[in-house]
């Protein structure tokens, strides 16, 4: 029978089950005297004989750190490893009751994030902590996570259409980068996009869509303007339209022009033809970071902030899109992406 206790500290002990598990000597040492900067620790026995160790590290006002999660391995099946984990997270709780404004985390454990996803960490990269998991906090966002790099799913179709009429936001990838979207006539949750991008209110968002008619419901379309979208789009083109009045002044910046796009990519498209409106879109990136092309470029920080994440593998151009203007008949390059228009 396995028993289970608070607190001990035995170096002694804990090197015997550091051995067990294979680690060296200057990990054993390096971990043993980091012992006296434990607030909390449970572990293991079978028969007196230490089979299973996790730790807590930490000031107790600030943050929490788990650490050292170690089970014995002839005895792997026996979830000890979650049992230990359950009564760390359990005792932090009890922490955050007395100080609500505590962080806790686990450090980088590449290939185990869904072991710890089962106790409410996420993905983060804390500034002072550097790459790891951070415990949620009851009004974090359970972000759905998709792979549809293989299939598109009608169910999880369904699903995102539900998310984008409620206010959502989502990530999906487009033939550029990946992009940070939610239902253009959406104020509330073009405000979250600004949040979570920490985006300037000065700078517009565009719109993504799959059709000209649609494009028609924010933007007028002149000739020449739609002689190129016909050209150029789908495509790595966003061009600069003169907006309709009720288009929202938020996703404008207050300007009469909205930038519009028709992307290339098979997910895009899905999503742009089943939705009735445009999508408010951006790049997935804080502002000043470079866009992601890689669910991986952004994980860490928009895992909890958003509604839906699509992985649809790295994006094909990788490149942000060519945004043009038309002025008087002639073409206006106002930024170099990977389009490259013939005059």
């Amino acid at each position: 029978m396995i028993v289970y206790v608070e607190n001990i500290k035995n170096g002694k002990e804990f090197n015997q089950l550091s051995e067990a598990v294979g680690w060296g000597e200057e990990e054993k040492e390096v971990i043993e005297k980091a012992l006296e900067r434990t607030v909390f620790s449970i572990s293991a026995y079978d028969e007196g004989k230490i089979v299973g160790y996790g730790r807590i590290i930490g000031d107790e006002t600030k943050f929490l750190y788990i650490q050292d999660i170690m089970v014995h391995p002839d005895y792997q099946n026996q979830k000890i490893g979650s049992t230990i984990m359950n009564k760390l997270v359990d005792q932090i709780k009890e922490y955050k009751k007395v100080n609500p404004e505590l962080r806790a985390y686990v450090g980088p454990s590449y290939g185990k994030e869904g072991f710890y996803r089962k106790f409410g960490f996420k993905t983060r990269t804390e500034m002072h902590l550097g790459e790891g998991m951070i415990l949620a906090d009851n009004d974090e966002i359970e972000t759905k996570l998709w792979d549809w790099e293989e299939e598109i799913p009608e169910d999880g179709l369904e699903e995102i259409m539900d998310i984008l009429k409620n206010d959502g936001v989502i990530i999906f990838p487009t033939d550029t980068v990946y992009g940070l979207a939610c239902d253009c006539y959406s104020e509330k949750a073009i405000e979250r996009i600004f949040e979570m991008k920490n985006r300037a209110r000065n700078k517009p968002i565009c719109v993504l869509t799959n059709s000209v008619e649609k494009m028609k419901t924010v933007a007028t379309v002149k000739e020449k303007e739609k002689e190129l979208i016909d050209k150029y789009m789908p495509g790595a083109l966003t061009i600069i339209l003169d907006k309709k009045e009720d288009t929202p002044p938020i996703l404008t910046a207050g300007l009469n022009t909205i930038g519009v796009r028709i992307p290339n990519n098979e997910i895009a498209l899905k999503i742009l033809e089943q939705y009735p409106h445009p999508l408010a879109t951006t790049s997935v990136n804080e502002s000043g970071e470079a866009a992601g092309v890689d669910v991986k470029d952004f994980i860490t920080t928009f895992d909890g902030k958003v509604d839906a994440i699509i992985d649809g593998g790295k994006t094909e151009l990788q490149v942000a899109s060519t945004i043009i203007r038309v002025e008087k008949d002639e073409i206006k390059v106002l930024r170099e992406g990977s389009l490259k228009i013939e005059e």
